[in-house]
C-alpha cells in the first residue's frame, strides 16, 4: 500500500472539492453555511500555485483521500513578520491516520519555516467535540501550545 503527502495538482481539485463537501457535512458549518462545490473549486484553484498558500494532498493507493490548506500572512502590526494559519485540513473518515496527520503538519511546518514564518496557528473545527483530548495530545506532542480559545456566534443559518 502506497501513501504519499505531496503538493496538490490541478488533477486533484475535483477530489478535494468532494472531500471538502464531506468535511462540511460533518462539521460545525453544516446547517449554518451552504456548501457550494463551484465556490469550493474556485477556492482550490486560487490556492494552487499561490506562494502564500500551503496546499498538500494525502494520496493512498493512487487516490487522494485528504488535503491540507494553510495561508501565510503578515501580522497587522509588522509587515515583515509572518504567521501561517490552517484553513482546511481533512482526511476522509475511512482513511484517518495519525501518521498522515503528522506528515501534513511536519510538511506545513517545514514550508512555513523555510519562508521565515514566525508561528503556526491551528484551530480544529470538525469532529473536535468528540476528540478534544486526542487533538490536544497530538498538538502538544508536535510542539503546539494552547494559544487562546475560539468562539463562534451564528448570526444566520444556511438558506
Amino acid at each position: 500500500m502506497q501513501r504519499w503527502i505531496r503538493p496538490a495538482t490541478a488533477e486533484d481539485l475535483h477530489q478535494c472539492v468532494y472531500i471538502a463537501g464531506v468535511f462540511h457535512d460533518g462539521s460545525q458549518f453544516a446547517g449554518v453555511t451552504d456548501y457550494n462545490p463551484s465556490d469550493a473549486y474556485d477556492h482550490a484553484v486560487h490556492c494552487l500555485n499561490n506562494p502564500n498558500r500551503f496546499f498538500m494532498v494525502y494520496e493512498k493507493n493512487s487516490e487522494v483521500v485528504g488535503f491540507f490548506i494553510a495561508t501565510r500572512y503578515t501580522v497587522p502590526w509588522n509587515r515583515k513578520q509572518w504567521i501561517s494559519a490552517e484553513d482546511l485540513f481533512f482526511i476522509l473518515p475511512e482513511h484517518k491516520s495519525p501518521r498522515a496527520a503528522l506528515r501534513f503538519f511536519k510538511a506545513w511546518e517545514k514550508w512555513a519555516a523555510d519562508l521565515g514564518t514566525h508561528h503556526l496557528l491551528f484551530n480544529p473545527t470538525s469532529f473536535v467535540d468528540h476528540n478534544v483530548d486526542r487533538w490536544d495530545g497530538f498538538c502538544h506532542a508536535i510542539g503546539f501550545e494552547a494559544g487562546g480559545k475560539s468562539y463562534k456566534k451564528v448570526l444566520r443559518h444556511a438558506d
